[in-house]
């Protein structure tokens, strides 16, 4: 009877929990709350993993009755993953051998070995955790006596997937919301100052010339042109930006190619390299072994390249700008790591320069809008970015793209 009430006392805690959802909490505190509860209330529950899908990559984000440490460094490429062979399965997965388990390529078997190095059998129920009609993710539970778990219990796993699941569905509608409110505030910022400034210069300008035409000399009405010009477009470059990003929140369709990642990063760079400084030496190095073809959109990824290659050479007039290539084999991901010694960015502002029309450095042109697009680009892709940086110690981007999308 104890354990009926204590069952039940669990349940009306995630119960209670539900009722408190605001897309505000810690997404890995409160799947490591709902694990611990889940365990703890399925009597043939011993212990527990709750892993997510990030674009390619499967990661392990909680654990219960596992070494902590482990489960933070558990994360291999999703195709490699045993779930994979049953990605699309909507309903509660029964794995009874450890064996077939372990077997799916030897990342994940080495990686499952780590957490399971003990354990000579084991019994594991899967629950997909989904955000509307896409799985996210999984909810497991592990015995290693049984060989078989009741209906109970496969009942009683899908009550917490079905929780988890409404968690992180609250969680997206909550930071879409965030999202759209905060582009909609700087769209209107934008408009009403980015690009009536060169307008405004260029109705300036025009107006001095016609005001002014019979007491101007040609120098100086070609002078007024020039200023007008320019204006124009840079205007047009920020109407540009803005059509490519607003193009890039509609659509999402890829042209996936394989093709010779070298060839694409030197034609990449070749775009950009003409803007280097005769002050700054470009290095470009590969790392040994590195697959020579990837699976990607071509044209996106070398808008990518352009970008972040084309900043680093922009905001460096003196020193290095290094490109290194190398491959994860882990992750089986292209690692692109681009190293500056240009002026750096203070670190407090670097969680702000991938949102649209954020501009750190005043002083040169641009519609703030280059690094938003690029993030676009990289989860199109599904990609990663890192960027870490110092005030007059440069920056280094860390670019990561599957080997297959």
């Amino acid at each position: 009877m104890n354990c009926e009430n204590d069952i039940l006392s669990n349940f009306e805690l995630m119960a209670e929990l539900s009722t408190k959802f605001t897309g505000e909490e810690n997404e890995k505190e409160f799947m490591k709350k709902l694990l611990s509860v889940a365990v703890e209330s399925i009597p043939e529950a011993e212990a527990g993993t709750i892993w997510l899908i990030d674009n390619t990559l499967y990661k392990a984000v909680a654990g219960y009755n596992y070494n902590e440490k482990i489960i933070e460094n558990l994360i291999v490429p999703l195709e490699d993953s045993y779930i994979y062979n049953h990605i699309d399965r909507e309903d509660i997965i029964e794995i009874d051998s450890f064996e077939e388990y372990k077997s799916p390529s030897q990342i994940f078997k080495e990686s499952i070995f780590m957490l399971h190095e003990k354990h000579e059998k084991m019994i594991t129920l899967a629950y997909p955790l989904k955000v509307g009609n896409k799985i996210k993710g999984h909810i497991y539970i592990d015995n290693f006596k049984l060989n078989k778990f009741s209906e109970t219990a496969k009942k009683s796993l899908k009550i917490f997937g079905s929780f988890a699941s409404t968690f992180l569905t609250l969680k997206a509608l909550r930071d879409e919301e965030k999202s759209a409110n905060e582009l909609n505030r700087i769209y209107l910022s934008f408009i009403t100052h980015e690009i009536r400034t060169p307008l405004t210069s260029i109705l300036g300008y025009a107006e001095g010339i016609l005001r002014s035409k019979n007491d101007l000399s040609k120098d100086e009405i070609v002078d007024l042109v020039k200023k007008i010009y320019l204006s124009s477009k840079h205007m047009n470059s920020l109407i540009s930006d803005l059509s490519t990003f607003n193009k890039l929140n509609r659509e999402e369709e890829l042209n996936i190619a394989e093709l010779h990642l070298k060839f694409l990063i030197y034609e990449s760079i070749s775009i950009v390299e003409p803007q280097l400084s005769p002050e700054v030496e470009l290095n470009i190095k590969f790392g040994e072994d590195i697959p020579e073809m990837i699976e990607t959109d071509p044209v996106k990824m070398k808008q990518i390249l352009v970008n972040i290659v084309g900043n680093a050479i922009k905001y460096t007039d003196e020193g290095y700008v290094n490109v290194k290539i190398d491959f994860d084999e882990k992750t089986k991901e292209y690692i692109i790591i681009v190293e500056d010694s240009g002026p750096g960015m203070p670190k407090e502002k670097l969680n702000e320069i991938f949102k649209p029309f954020v501009r750190l450095a005043k002083n040169k042109p641009g519609s703030g809008l280059g690094l938003a697009i690029v993030k676009k680009l990289i989860e199109q892709l599904k990609g990663r970015i890192s960027i870490d940086s110092e005030v007059n110690k440069g920056t280094t981007v860390e670019l990561r793209f599957p080997q297959h999308i």
